[in-house]
Order: structure tokens, then sequence, then C-alpha cells
């Protein structure tokens, strides 16, 4: 990885494809035509008016340059803001700049180096170049349109560029949690703003510092496009999907919601960005700025699985349509292929009611993902969640800063890599000392306990959950969740978990940005049909007998058998997909036993 690069991606700092650009603008053409047709605002004004357009974040300026290749807007209102040096050096030779080229001091009056969560840096003697602007001294909610793919993850805020001017800017970020926000209002007062300088500011709290420190750069820039626009101004802000679906960030949509109306969201693919070296998943969030009691609306959710071949054209269309309509067809108002989902069945009250918590990632919508729901209307047993049954619920230890040295003997650890489909792999057993940091009093495993996968795409997104069946002395790694149950057999919600009716559900629930995860809440929300005790029973009597034949494909794989191995873990994954099958048919009702 090159120098540029990574420095690039400690900042959070990934540019934009083209075509995802010029998407985002095809839909704001939309946007702004219809206005100019119903109020004769822009171009069909008599003086002509052009939407002043700002990039908080502008990078190389690929959304300021297309802003005006696409006809959205002129040069003269465009306005950028980036606090990467090395990209503002670019700045004077850039294609995007044409207009600015041979007059170096409106260019230094359009855009700044500067972070862009600050207050921006205007020079007073300028304003004759800051178009038709209301103001010189321009501050919030002057812009017709903010837009950009603002940094997330990497370092957060401690990388970035602090003084007396963000800190007092940042005590005025309403999306901050309450608590932050009180401090950082509290310490302003007083004049104490170095917050970030080592040995200063011991009044701070040191839990609030530290949050503050590391807080999530690409919340406050949702704060920041908010803030920048004007009321009746759209924004569209490309952000990682932990915005969208990730429990803790309840409150930055909840902050959303209260201040602006939700267009659309499309979700990208993770490779939309690999050309910067990262496989983040992303979406693009269309606002409207204006406050609203009423969240009764149609949200346009859209996801596409590759940006080849025209999809995002083919989501363009739908928008379109339902754009024009408030509406699409009947047979439109959920459409999926293997490739683009739509659906504008779903308003963002309802998106904001779903439970465990609030999802509006759009991956999560996807018609596939309702299997369960529509067969749980149907059957007759008693539905239930996880949580009814749940006793303990645990991860295994997390040790920072240490390597795991394996020992010959001790306590076994379970990790991801152990967890199969028919079982655990015990062929190549790893233990621990009892008394190393890897083994500790709660993640240690009982019989009859769940264990499973609570992270990454080979783990959690290959549905990995295994049963204790013996009594062992074994301690779960930190990517292992223990599910202890009471009152329910966990030889039936293994079996359950691992077919369509389980899947589907973890498959709907499973979030992350980098990393996709499951956590305790989306767990414990995993409904489940009560089915007979005694089935119940049978499902464990049946289960036990599949697990004989993948016991003996582990005792060969330990002896380097590789064909007693392949014909028993053949024989045991058969067993338990037809166990899985005649269970399924049971909770259907279709037959009252597994026998």
């Amino acid at each position: 990885m090159t120098h540029d690069k990574k420095k690039k991606q400690d900042l959070g700092i990934f540019y934009t494809r083209e075509e995802i650009v010029e998407f985002i603008y095809d839909i704001l053409l939309l946007w702004k035509e219809r206005e100019d047709r119903e109020h004769k605002r822009w171009e069909s004004h008599r003086p002509k008016h052009y939407p002043s357009v700002i990039d908080p974040a502008c990078g190389e300026g690929i959304f300021l340059k297309k802003a005006v290749e696409k006809g959205f807007t002129m040069p003269d209102w465009i306005f950028g803001l980036d606090i990467d040096e090395a990209v503002v050096k670019k700045w004077p030779d850039i294609s995007l700049l044409e207009a600015f080229r041979r007059d170096k001091e409106k260019l230094n009056a359009h855009f700044f180096h500067q972070n862009g969560l600050n207050r921006i840096q205007w020079n007073q003697h300028k304003k004759q170049y800051y178009g038709k602007l209301k103001k010189s001294d321009i501050e919030n909610e002057q812009f017709n349109l903010v837009v950009g793919n603002p940094p997330y993850g990497g370092m957060g805020l401690e990388k970035e560029e602090f003084n007396d001017a963000l800190i007092e800017q940042l005590a005025n970020y309403n999306i901050l949690p309450s608590e932050l926000k009180k401090e950082l209002d509290a310490k302003n007062k007083h004049g104490v703003l170095d917050l970030f300088e080592k040995g200063k500011s011991k009044s701070i709290d040191s839990k609030v510092k530290d949050r503050l420190k590391s807080f999530p750069i690409e919340v406050l820039f949702i704060d920041r496009f908010i803030q920048l626009a004007k009321p009746g101004g759209w924004i569209a802000i490309i952000i990682p999907d932990g915005i969208l679906s990730n429990s803790n960030l309840h409150y930055v949509r909840q902050y959303i919601a209260d201040n602006a109306k939700v267009e659309a969201i499309v979700s990208l693919p993770r490779d939309a960005f690999k050309h910067v070296g990262t496989s983040a998943k992303t979406s693009i969030l269309f606002l409207k700025k204006q406050k609203t009691d009423n969240l009764n609306y149609p949200v346009f959710l859209a996801s596409l699985e590759r940006l080849e071949n025209g999809y995002l054209t083919e989501i363009l269309s739908q928008y379109k349509e339902f754009y024009m309509k408030q509406t699409l067809s009947k047979d439109k108002k959920v459409y999926f292929n293997d490739y683009v989902m739509v659906r504008v069945d779903k308003t963002l009250k309802e998106m904001m009611d779903e439970k465990p918590s609030n999802r509006w990632d759009a991956g999560y919508w996807q018609p596939q993902f309702t299997i369960a729901d529509d067969t749980f209307k149907k059957i007759k047993h008693p539905i239930k969640c996880i949580e009814d049954f749940e006793i303990h619920l645990t991860y295994g230890p997390i040790v920072v800063g240490r390597k795991f040295t394996p020992q010959k003997k001790g306590v076994l650890i379970l990790n991801q890599t152990e967890i199969t489909f028919t079982g655990l792999d015990s062929s190549s057993p790893v233990f621990a000392s009892q008394d190393s940091p890897w083994v500790i009093e709660r993640a240690l495993v009982k019989k009859n306990d769940l264990i499973l996968a609570r992270s990454g795409v080979g783990g959690v997104g290959k549905n990995k959950i295994a049963i204790i069946d013996k009594d062992i002395n074994a301690c779960v790694g930190c990517f292992v969740d223990i599910l202890r149950l009471e009152g329910i057999n966990p030889y039936y919600v293994i079996t359950f978990w691992k077919g369509l009716y389980g899947w589907t559900q973890i498959q709907k629930i499973i979030n992350g940005v980098g990393t996709v995860n499951i956590n305790f809440d989306e767990i414990k929300s995993i409904k489940i049909p009560v089915i007979p005790a005694p089935v119940q029973s049978y499902i464990e009597a049946e289960y036990k007998k599949m697990a004989v034949y993948h016991d003996n494909a582990m005792e060969a794989k330990a002896k380097g058998d590789e064909a007693g191995y392949k014909k028993n873990i053949e024989t045991a994954e058969a067993m338990l997909k037809d166990l899985i099958a005649r269970t399924e048919a049971v909770i259907r009702g279709e037959r009252e036993d597994v026998g």
C-alpha cells in the first residue's frame, strides 16, 4: 500500500467512482427540474438563478465537477473544503477548476484548505466572488445543495486539525449525545478549549474526553451537512451502513428524522470503493431539509449488488417513476431481481418502529428476508423470541496487545474455525493454560450451550452455530458467543437456526460496515415457533444420531484418513439437512412429528 493511500485510509478518505456521482446528480436533477417547472425557480426564472452547492470534504472535487458538467449549477456557485494538504496542492491543476485557473484569488474564495467540520474561513474582502449568496460572512443554512462523500472510519477525530475554533464549533453540534454536548458547553463557558492537549484540561472527565476524541467523524459530518443546507435545501451524502443499521446509532437516525425528510436510501455494493482499498458497506442518503412530526411518508429503498451492466440506471428509472407519481404501480411497489431491489411500500415511521432497533439500511428490507415472517403468520404454533428462553448470553475474552501461544493441554479454546455445519471440528484442538487471559469464568461453556459466530462474513455470515453435547473444559474465543437456554430444547433451536426460517432472520439482522456482526439484542429478537415438547425431544434424538457420524469424521480427519472423513461427513450433512427439512414441515403444520 502506498504512503498516500495509507494516509487517506487513516483519515477515512475514500474517493468516489464517477458513475456513482453521476447517478446522484441524475436524482438531484429530477428534484431541480420539478422545482423549476412548478415554481420557475432556476433557469426559467428571470434573471436566471443557479443552486449554490458545497462539498465540505471535497477531495479532488468530483462532486463539484459533476455539478457543473451535468448542468446542475454554474462554476461561480460551487464551494469546496478539504483538510488533506496533498489534494489541496492539486486544486489549481485539476480540470474541476478550469473556470478558476486564471484567477487564483477567485479560486481561494471558493475552495478552502480547512477542516470541513469547522466554520468556513470566508474572507470579507473577497465577497465579490461569492456570487449572489446572501451574506459575505456565510454561516449555516446558506446552500441549496450539500453533497459529498465525507470521511468515515479511519482514526476518527484525534488525527484531525484541532484548534479553539473547532472545539467551540463542536459544542454547537446538536447531534452529539447529551452528556458530551453538555460537557463541551460547560467547558467552553469557562474558556477551556484545549481538550486534546496532553496534560491539560484536567477538569474534563477522562471518559468524556476519550469518547469525544474517538467520536465517529461520519456522525459529525451528517450534522454538518444538515447545518449547511438551507431550509428546504437538498442533501446527498454517502455514509457507512453502520449509521443506518447499528442499534447504538439509533439517536443519529432519530436526529435525521427530526431535521430532514428522508427521500431515498440507495445501498451500494461492497466493491464500490475497492479502487481505494476498502470493502466498506455504504449507502447514499438523499434528504430534504425540513422538520416534520409526521413520519408516515414512503421512503424509496434500493440496493444493488453490482455497479456494472446498468443497474444504477435501472434504479434511476424506478426512482423517476416513483418521484413523478409519489408511488409505483402495484406490481412495482416491491421489485427485485438477482442484482437490484427496489421497494416503496415502507414508511419512515415503519422503519423507525422496527424492532429490536430501527433499521434504515436497504439490505435489511430485502423481500426474501420476509419468508420467515410470512410463514409465521400462517402457522398455529405459538411464536416466541429467543429472549424468552435466554438465561446466559456472553462473548469470549478480548485480549489486547498480547500474542496467543497455544498449549499442549489445558482449557480448550473454541474459535469460529472450530464451528462447522454438523458440529465442532475437534481434529486439531487448541488449548490455553487455566490462568491465561484467554480463559475467563463467564466464557466457559456448559453442556447444552449453543455457541455461535458473532462476526465476519465467514463466521456469522456463514450461520456458524454448534451445540456443546458433552461436558468439556472449554472457553469460547473473542468472536464467539455463548447462548444458554431454559424452557426450550437447544437441539430443536440449533436445528431451527440452521434452517431457512432461522437463517433468513440472521441474514436480515446482521449488519456492519467493514465486518458484519450480530449483537445481543438482535440474537434475542430471533423468533421461533414453540412446537410440542415431545417433538423437540425427538429432534434431539435424531440430531444425536447425526452427531455420531460427525464425530467419526473428526476422528478420521485427526488420523489423516481422508476417505473416512469424507464418507462420514457427507453422511452427517445429509442427515442434518433431512432433519432440518422434516422440522420445517412440522413448523408449517404439514406433519406432526419428525419421525
